[in-house]
């Protein structure tokens, strides 16, 4: 073997690594992003919901969340499940109460999450869900 393989090999695995590292800090931080949103849809019942979105969706306007809502159960039953590098989905399951009239009702939630390469963050592609 020439002396060129000894220190392309090397290279190469170390190529892959750094690859593979950050793909698994992508995968890290999309995990962190999902708890997040979830603890803001149980805890505030989605009025956080919009610190989620890109900046540039941040000044549309949007319906505000009744303060009338509480949460009683999140599950997620399909994902996260990266589509690419920078694009992930997930859906749940919100189920909340109506507090004044008591009234069980639930919701889907699917989410498309997109990773900003500049900001090293993910945000919300999607509507943030809309309690009626």
């Amino acid at each position: 073997m020439s002396r060129v393989h000894y220190f392309l090999i090397p290279f190469l695995i170390q190529l892959a690594a750094c690859q593979t590292l950050g793909e698994h800090t992508r995968a890290e931080s999309l995990e962190n992003i999902l708890r997040s949103y979830e603890a803001s849809i149980r805890w505030t019942s989605g009025q956080q919901a919009y610190n989620f979105l890109p900046p540039d969706h941040k000044d549309k306007e949007y319906k505000p969340v009744s303060k009338n809502i509480r949460v009683t159960h999140y599950e997620v039953v399909q994902g996260p499940t990266m589509l690419g590098e920078d694009k992930a989905i997930q859906t749940a399951v919100i189920q909340y109460v109506l507090q004044d009239s008591q009234i069980l009702k639930e919701i889907i939630d699917k989410q498309e999450w997109r990773y900003d390469e500049e900001g090293e963050v993910w945000h919300l592609n999607s509507p943030v869900p809309t309690f009626n």
